[in-house]
């Protein structure tokens, strides 16, 4: 029995970060977590007050409202601004805590530094992941079917010409609500890829056996 090993070209195994990379790696997420958490928080505070003033004015208008069309068209209003808002407070944006998680985590050792170094990973793509939302069709078809539902009980109940404009606004607003959520993270996450690469993993090993004359060979890929 003869033995053959191969190794091909390719499967050259590289050496783990040092922590000189690590920092370098850290270094760039903070900064990119950091500056997206401004615009972050302007569209989560900003669309939370809005629909926070909205279900209350809506509200104040179905309590001094006389005309029972009108009182139906602020009652199903006041409910789909009341449901933003809980949207709002049960989802909030990930990024607008920017790199504190991570920041506020001890580095003072590699080992401290390179699991800093994989929370903040894990925030960036949280990130992209929650800005990809935006182009999701199940969301936007989500915000269409609730002023749908919402303006076929004010025809039903109240005015239909109530119910197309609470419908046409409502849509307006969901889809302006939706488009303008920060999309920074996903372009981050791309930087970041580009920037540093993934170390290439070893190559597994693996064996076989080769009919060879004579007997058999064996052959070890590594």
């Amino acid at each position: 029995m003869m033995i053959f090993m191969t190794l091909p070209a390719s499967a050259e195994e590289k050496a783990p970060l040092s922590e000189a990379e690590i920092e370098q790696r850290l270094a760039f997420i903070e900064a990119r977590l950091n500056e997206g958490r401004t615009g972050a928080r302007v569209w989560q505070y900003g669309w939370t007050g809005f629909f926070a003033a909205n279900t209350a004015l809506q509200g104040y208008m179905v309590a001094k409202s006389n005309d029972g069309d009108n009182k139906t068209r602020y009652a199903v209003d006041a409910t789909k601004f009341a449901a933003g808002l809980a949207l709002m407070l049960l989802r909030p944006l990930p990024a607008v805590k920017g790199a504190a998680p991570a920041e506020a985590m001890v580095a003072d050792t590699k080992a401290q530094k390179l699991a800093r170094l994989n929370t903040a990973e894990d925030l960036l793509r949280v990130n992209a992941r929650r800005a990809e939302e935006r182009k999701s069709w199940a969301r936007h078809l989500a915000a269409i079917t609730v002023n749908l539902v919402g303006s076929t009980a004010i025809a039903a109940i109240g005015d239909i010409k109530d119910a197309a404009v609470s419908n046409v606004t409502g849509i307006a607003i969901s889809q302006f609500h939706i488009w303008s959520q920060p999309s920074r993270a996903i372009d981050d996450l791309a930087a970041y890829e580009d920037t540093f690469p993934s170390p290439t993993p070893p190559a597994a090993v693996t064996w076989e056996l080769t009919p060879m004359p004579g007997g058999l060979g064996v052959s070890i890929h590594f």
